[in-house]
C-alpha cells in the first residue's frame, strides 16, 4: 500500500491537493481536500482491467457549482434537506441557510464547497479534518469533523466519521459519491442492478420534503428487496417522484439500534463489477442524477456528470429528522465523540 500527494489546482487562493491511496493489486482511491471528497476509484473488472467507478471533474471549480450535484464530497453539518430553513433543538430554534427553495439542502453546502484540512495520512489512509465554529450556518456548537479514508487491500473504501463539539448539537454526515460500475462513458445506472435492504421509504410531499409518514415499497417501483435493474420501473409515475427525475428517496433500513449491516448492493452484469454498501446509519438516499442535465459538457475525460450517468447510495439520517420526532436521530453530545461508519466494499459477481 502506498499513498501520494499532488496539486490538484489553486482555487480562490487555496491549493487543492489529491491524495492517491494505492494498494498491491493496483486498485485506488484518489481524494481531494477540497470538499474531501472521493475524486475517483478504480477497481478491477472480472478481467482484471481498472476503470474510475465514480464520477467527477477535471477542473476544480466545477466542483462547487451546486448545479452539478455534489460530486463525491463530503456533506455536513447535516445532510439531505430541512424544511423551512429552520429546526428547534432543545428548546431553541434555529436558522440554516435556505439553498434550495424554501429549505435548506445539505447544511447549505459550505462542508462541500470549501478545502479541508489533512490531518494525517498513512499508507492506507488519509484523514481530513474541518472546524465549523458555534453558530455557522445556523448550526450550534463549536464543531470539528474528521474524515478518515482506508482503503483496503480486498477494495473496500472505509470512511469514517468523528463529530466533536463544545455544546449538544446535531449531525448527519455523508459521502455523495456517483458510482457507475461499467466504466464505460457512454453508458447511464438504468442496466446496472440494485438491491437496498428496506421496506420501507419515508414518504414526501409535491416539493419532495419528508411528510414523516413511511410507505411500504412492496408492490411499488420503490421496492428493491430483490436485486433487479435500476431502469426497470424508474420512469414509472409515483407520488413519491418528479417528473423524469426517478429516484431521489430515503429508504429506512432493517438495521436496528446502531447496527453495522448490508445496506444495498449495486451490480453491473457486463464488467462483472459489484459494491456493497455497509452503515450503522439508519437511512440510505437513492438519487440517480435525475435533476442533472442531459447537455453539460462537464466532467472527467470523455465521462461526463449528466443525467442519470451515476448513482448516489448515501447513508443517513433521515431527511428531515430534525423537524419529525417520530424518525430516528443520534445527537451530538457536548465534549463526547460522535461516530458514524459507511463502507463501500467493491468485487466481481
Amino acid at each position: 500500500m502506498s499513498t501520494e500527494k499532488k496539486l490538484f489546482a489553486t482555487l480562490q487562493g487555496e491549493e487543492i491537493y489529491l491524495y492517491t491511496i494505492t494498494n498491491k493489486s493496483g486498485a485506488s482511491v484518489t481524494l481531494q481536500t477540497l470538499g474531501a471528497g472521493v475524486h475517483a476509484l478504480c477497481v478491477p473488472d472480472r478481467n482484471g482491467a481498472l476503470a474510475d467507478v465514480v464520477l467527477g471533474f477535471d477542473k476544480a471549480e466545477d466542483y462547487i457549482n451546486p448545479d452539478y450535484g455534489y460530486q463525491g464530497l463530503a456533506v455536513g453539518r447535516w445532510a439531505n434537506r430541512i424544511r423551512d430553513g429552520k429546526f428547534t433543538f432543545e428548546g431553541v430554534e434555529y436558522t440554516t441557510p435556505q439553498n434550495q427553495g424554501t429549505w435548506t439542502l445539505h447544511g447549505g453546502g459550505r462542508f462541500s464547497f470549501t478545502n479541508w484540512d489533512v490531518e494525517e495520512t498513512g499508507d492506507d489512509f488519509v484523514i481530513f479534518s474541518r472546524f465549523s465554529p458555534d453558530g455557522e450556518d445556523g448550526f450550534p456548537g463549536n464543531f470539528t469533523m474528521k474524515i478518515k479514508y482506508t482503503f483496503t487491500e480486498d477494495n473496500t473504501l472505509r470512511i469514517e466519521y468523528t463529530v466533536l463539539s463544545d455544546k449538544n448539537t446535531v449531525a448527519n454526515p455523508t459521502n455523495h459519491s456517483y458510482f457507475n460500475l461499467s466504466g464505460n462513458d457512454g453508458e447511464t445506472v438504468e442496466e446496472h442492478k440494485l438491491m437496498i435492504l428496506a421496506d420501507y421509504f419515508t414518504e414526501t410531499d409535491e416539493s419532495q420534503l419528508a411528510t414523516g409518514e413511511l410507505g411500504e415499497v412492496k408492490g411499488t417501483m420503490m421496492d428493491f428487496t430483490t436485486l433487479h435493474k435500476i431502469g426497470d420501473r424508474i420512469n414509472e409515475p409515483f407520488r413519491a417522484c418528479i417528473g423524469d427525475v426517478g429516484y431521489d428517496n430515503n429508504y429506512c433500513l432493517r438495521n436496528k439500534d446502531g447496527e453495522f449491516a448490508l445496506a444495498a448492493v449495486l451490480e453491473h452484469e457486463g464488467s462483472g463489477r459489484k459494491m456493497e454498501v455497509f452503515t450503522d446509519l439508519p437511512g440510505i438516499q437513492l438519487y440517480c442524477g435525475g435533476w442533472l442535465k442531459r447537455d453539460y459538457t462537464t466532467g472527467k475525460g470523455t465521462s461526463l456528470v449528466t443525467y442519470r450517468r451515476g448513482v448516489a447510495l448515501e447513508t443517513q439520517f433521515y431527511p428531515d429528522a430534525l423537524n419529525i420526532d417520530s424518525f430516528p436521530l443520534w445527537t451530538v453530545k457536548a465534549n463526547e465523540e460522535f461516530k458514524t461508519t459507511t463502507e463501500f466494499r467493491f468485487s466481481i459477481v
